[in-house]
């Protein structure tokens, strides 16, 4: 049964009054960006990844998979049991069409008109209208029909090239799952299959030259990089096992806005910035009217996967979005196979300097308070319509802070 973290906290209106006695926290390692294997993820379970963000010094963790909140439970008892304190976030997809045309990129540097959005501080228990969860029912749907599809082409293509090997979808699901199997659940299961029948690497080398009609470029021991490779030869578009993706599969802006609202959450736009081609796409390009935008678009949260870019590039992004009175997040994210520390860094595994700390500390502060505060029935971050409510982004993050140290007293040992 979902249980509330702030069940054994004081009563609202007296922990509120003394909110000060409580903020006594210096900025703490945050990262409210990581997938489970709800999703995907480089972890084997939960348990993993809290666990090591304790290990590593991450004190407030984000769990932020796609398009469900499933694993929110485990999340919550996991944080419990190792004293790391949980954010609750979601991560969804939208498109516009209008953009698509223009060849328009947001934060998907391959795909013009698509945009990944997430949501930060959702309620938990988790509540939410039936057309919300209509919503996340209709977008599970069109993605399993997707997945299903690629792993019948796959399946015809291993027929003609690798004959020994055959995906079995429902055992891709109940196996290496935790219910939505997405695309790299098929790279991940072939990879597998593929191990299991060329244990040794020349005839792996041999057998991937068949699959790909060409020699591989990865060490195909790595399992991690084989599993990146087989998505990229095989399931991309105009590869044989790619599937379109149904339009149900995603949602519009102010639909993907307007579902993070109903869940109780704050809307929040995650960062690509150069991304993986070290490039600028057309709607990252210019970080202050990008701010001007996302206030124009009522989004009041911008997060970053750090690792991805140069600190000094970041620290850019970070003083024009908070010149606009925008918080920040940061995160790992840890969606691909690879794992990579809990604790975000820089391109190149820069630290992170005191400035950057600070501000997503600040931030941080601000969405434990918006938790807090909803889930006592008081007014948190942003309100229900999505508007910035009247409580002071200052006064929200002491609040925050006296959150997250009052939690840590609990159940830190």
């Amino acid at each position: 049964m979902a249980f509330s973290i702030f069940g054994r906290f004081p009563d609202a209106r007296e922990f509120l009054n003394r909110v000060a006695q409580y903020a006594s926290l210096a900025p703490v390692p945050s990262n409210l960006h990581i997938h489970t294997p709800y999703s995907f993820s480089a972890f084997t379970n939960i348990s993993e990844a809290v666990n090591l963000a304790r290990e590593q010094g991450v004190r407030v963790l984000g769990i932020n998979d796609f398009n469900t909140t499933q694993g929110y439970s485990d999340f919550t008892e996991e944080c419990q049991k190792t004293g790391v304190f949980p954010i609750y976030c979601m991560e969804t997809i939208t498109l516009s069409i209008e953009d698509r045309e223009l060849k328009k990129r947001w934060n998907d540097p391959v795909n013009p008109g698509r945009l990944y959005f997430s949501g930060k501080g959702l309620r938990h228990p988790v509540q939410s209208s039936q057309h919300a969860r209509d919503t996340l029912i209709r977008i599970a749907r069109a993605l399993e029909e997707r997945t299903r599809k690629m792993t019948d082409k796959m399946n015809r293509h291993l027929r003609d090239t690798l004959p020994n090997i055959r995906l079995d979808y429902d055992h891709i699901r109940d196996t290496i799952t935790k219910g939505t199997v997405r695309e790299r659940h098929v790279a991940k299961a072939l990879q597998q299959a593929i191990d299991r029948e060329f244990p040794d690497t020349a005839r792996k080398a041999d057998a991937l030259k068949l699959l790909y009609s060409a020699e591989s470029r990865v060490d195909v021991s790595d399992e991690a990089a084989l599993q990146n490779e087989l998505r990229s030869n095989l399931l991309k578009a105009g590869k044989p096992a790619f599937v379109e993706e149904r339009r149900e599969a995603y949602l519009s802006f102010d639909g993907a806005r307007s579902l993070i609202l109903d869940m109780g959450g704050i809307p929040c736009y995650p960062m690509l910035i150069a991304g993986a081609k070290d490039e600028f796409t057309e709607g990252e390009r210019d970080p202050e009217r990008l701010g001007d935008e996302l206030l124009q678009r009522g989004v009041y949260c911008a997060e970053f996967i750090s690792t991805r870019n140069d600190i000094d590039l970041l620290k850019g992004y970070v003083a024009a979005f908070k010149k606009r009175g925008i918080i920040l997040n940061v995160g790992t994210e840890h969606n691909t196979p690879r794992m990579e520390p809990m604790a975000p860094r820089c391109y190149g595994g820069v630290e992170l300097d005191d400035a950057l700390k600070e501000a997503f500390w600040k931030g941080a502060c601000v969405v434990a308070a918006h938790q807090y505060l909803t889930a006592v029935g008081r007014p948190g971050y942003v309100e229900h319509a999505g508007q910035r409510t009247g409580e002071e982004i200052k006064q929200l993050e002491t609040i925050g802070e006296a959150v997250i140290a009052y939690y840590l007293s609990i159940f830190d040992f």
